[in-house]
């Protein structure tokens, strides 16, 4: 009997501990949608021109991609952009040393020699500058902790090479580098304001292997490292092109882009939630394969209904105070922020994580989705649109869609 009962409580353990344990994966989804400048021109005002400048101009070819929802018009453009691309620079090369020691099994250095590197590095030139009037979205946003400690790393990094006496960097006397500049300068003749001067300045560094001597180090540097610099020359209009494309369409473009969704798939399949939760998930992967940026999502709405509130009781069935259940809750509340939030159900997004600021488990998801949903709607109203499927635009390749990657982490960074 004692047995009997023994087995009995082992198998209800064993229950709860599956009820409440579970494993996690991210899956990545593509969510397709309008991603909103920061600039704002009324529709009607949309027209635009661009046009190229400069020495190296001609190396741009035949430039398709323009600012996605608006209309190119030389004739009487609301916005005109120049693009200068004018100048290309190889640095005189840098030679730099480190002192090498070797030492017996005993700790005894038996060998001490010097290596040196060369390092050049090539810059192309370009400028873009852009001419009318608009109106520029201000939002203010804090300075993440993540970015503070990244910038604080560097500059401790660059404080530590400095300091170290086995290090030195010095001008390399028997290589003078070379330049080829023109002249930078805008559009000539308009009667617009101009908006902004925005460099385009790319660059590239090559370097040689380590050698013993310097001849044979700089050697190295001339024979296989600086013909990479005449290849960066040849490429480098292009990519200053693109550059300017890509900062117009940030600015005032109305850009199609597939954006990534990371949600969480349950990997434990003994877990009794295990069929639900994965049926819930791969549905709203499923269904947001067919949203597309110029179609209404209208018709998902109620498919997308029951897949929220299966994530949301999943949330509400477990207690901050349960520590067992915090990665399955978690994991329930990313799914279901971040299906609302492509849903443009930005209001109750803001609402579910103004609920758990102060949660233990969910605060820091809260706190982090917040700030992205509240700028997403000063954003939409500073546009003045409901949602970010316009159906107006017209379809274009499926290639030319931008990809843009988002994730909302979990506590620990899942």
């Amino acid at each position: 009997m004692k047995n009997s009962l023994l087995l009995l409580f082992c198998v209800l353990c064993v229950n709860v501990m599956f009820a409440q344990k579970a494993k996690f994966k991210s899956v990545r989804s593509k969510v397709q949608k309008i991603k909103l400048p920061t600039n704002y021109v009324s529709p009607e005002d949309r027209t635009y021109a661009i046009y190229t400048k400069g020495i190296y101009s001609e190396n741009v070819g035949d430039p398709t991609q323009g600012i996605y929802g608006w209309t190119y018009d030389e004739n009487s453009p609301k916005i005109e952009a120049m693009v200068s691309i004018y100048g290309f620079r190889i640095d005189p090369a840098k030679r730099s040393s480190s002192k090498k020691t070797k030492k017996d099994k005993d700790g005894n250095v038996t060998e001490t020699w010097t290596e040196y590197v060369y390092t050049g590095s090539a810059t192309g030139r370009g400028t873009l500058y852009t001419y009318g009037q608009s109106e520029t979205f201000k939002y203010e946003r804090r300075n993440s902790k993540s970015k503070k400690k990244e910038e604080e790393k560097k500059k401790a990094e660059k404080e530590e090479a400095a300091a170290n006496p086995f290090l030195s960097a010095e001008d390399a006397s028997d290589d003078e580098g070379e330049s080829n500049e023109g002249e930078d300068s805008g559009l000539d003749g308009t009667a617009m304001p101009l908006a902004e001067r925005r460099s385009l300045d790319i660059s590239t560094t090559v370097k040689s292997r380590s050698h013993r001597s310097i001849t044979a180090a700089y050697k190295d540097y001339r024979e296989n490292q600086i013909s990479k610099l005449y290849d960066f020359r040849d490429g480098y209009p292009e990519r200053v092109y693109n550059s300017a494309i890509n900062t117009l369409n940030s600015q005032y473009g109305y850009s199609p882009t597939n954006f990534t969704v990371f949600l969480r798939e349950m990997k434990s399949e003994k877990h009794p939630e295990f069929e639900m939760w994965n049926n819930a998930e791969k549905a709203a992967v499923t269904l947001f394969k067919g949203f597309r940026y110029n179609k209404s999502i209208s018709d998902y709405q109620k498919k997308f209904d029951p897949i929220i509130a299966y994530f949301n009781s999943q949330v509400e069935n477990i207690a901050d105070s349960d520590k067992k259940g915090k990665t399955l809750k978690r994991a329930a509340f990313n799914n279901l922020i971040q299906i609302m939030y492509y849903l443009d159900r930005y209001e109750q997004v803001i609402a579910l994580c103004e609920a758990q600021k102060e949660s233990k488990m969910l605060g820091k998801s809260a706190e982090k989705m917040l700030r992205r949903a509240n700028r997403q709607v000063a954003l939409m109203a500073f546009h003045k649109v409901k949602t970010c499927h316009f159906e107006e635009m017209a379809e274009i390749d499926m290639d030319d869609i931008v990809s843009d990657e988002e994730e909302i982490e979990d506590e620990e960074g899942r």
